[in-house]
């Protein structure tokens, strides 16, 4: 009897540090970043300008905490991340439209591409919360994409032997010389479905965070998330060779609908 007044005590003082809750919060955030590759290739010799474009992420997320400190979240974000950059490249193969001919080998010069990817997210997180004002959040994400574009040109500039920088060799590297100027009928443009089309339309990574309730209803919040499949598929005729991940950080306003 003694030992049953004990277990009963010991499991109340247990469930005392359970106090079960859930709740749903609304998101809006801004994000800045990239879709980049690992590490940095040979054929990437620089980066010349980078420019985010509109990047917005906005959603719900349901918190349930099956004790003060832990829990799990999970919810629905609709979100674009895209970015614009200038690089500099030396011999990386690429498939470039030069007025009405399509080339195809090695190419040396600058290139400026645009990137955008909108869709809806669906994040699943394990919840630490140290305190009633902070919540630390780590785990996977699955995106599915709405629209995807991959888009942009290279060109080059004139040297001191009056011809351009920027060039590509037909081919293969022996192959025959193609000069890339800089304007509309020299550039060497890369666009349409023979991009697009490869951008994959599902992708997943690992998101990780922090929310900071700092009144009643409202709150801020940082996450960084980071594609753990590249941006590319791996389809047979894929123009783009080099493994691009999304790497992207967001920052804005929490507001919560139910707790």
């Amino acid at each position: 009897m003694k030992t049953r007044i004990l277990s009963l005590i010991f499991l109340a003082t247990a469930m005392s540090g359970m106090a079960q809750t859930f709740d749903i919060v609304a998101r809006a955030g801004y994000s800045v970043g990239g879709t980049m590759p690992m590490g940095f290739p040979k054929e990437m010799r620089g980066m010349n300008s980078y420019a985010p474009k509109f990047n917005f992420r906005v959603g719900a997320d349901a918190t349930y905490m099956w004790n003060k400190h832990w829990g799990i979240l999970s919810g629905l974000r609709f979100e674009q991340k895209g970015f614009k950059t200038d690089i500099s490249l030396r011999q990386f193969d690429v498939i470039l439209r030069q007025g009405v001919e399509e080339i195809t080998g090695p190419y040396t010069g600058n290139v400026v591409v645009n990137i955008r990817q909108i869709g809806f997210t669906l994040p699943l997180q394990a919840v630490w919360q140290p305190n009633e004002v902070l919540r630390l959040k780590a785990g996977p994400y699955i995106s599915v994409l709405t629209g995807r574009s991959f888009h942009g040109y290279a060109y080059g500039h004139t040297g001191s032997d009056g011809k351009s920088t920027a060039y590509l060799r037909r081919g293969e590297v022996r192959g025959d010389l193609v000069y890339v100027g800089n304007d509309e009928t020299t550039r060497g443009y890369f666009n349409g479905d023979s991009f697009d089309n490869y951008l994959r339309r599902f992708q997943w990574g690992l998101d990780v965070g922090v929310d900071w309730t700092f009144a009643r209803k409202w709150g801020a919040f940082a996450d960084l998330s980071y594609g753990l499949n590249s941006a590319f598929n791996s389809s047979e005729g894929n123009p783009v060779t080099m493994g691009l991940y999304p790497l992207y950080g967001t920052f804005g306003l929490v507001y919560k609908l139910k707790h």
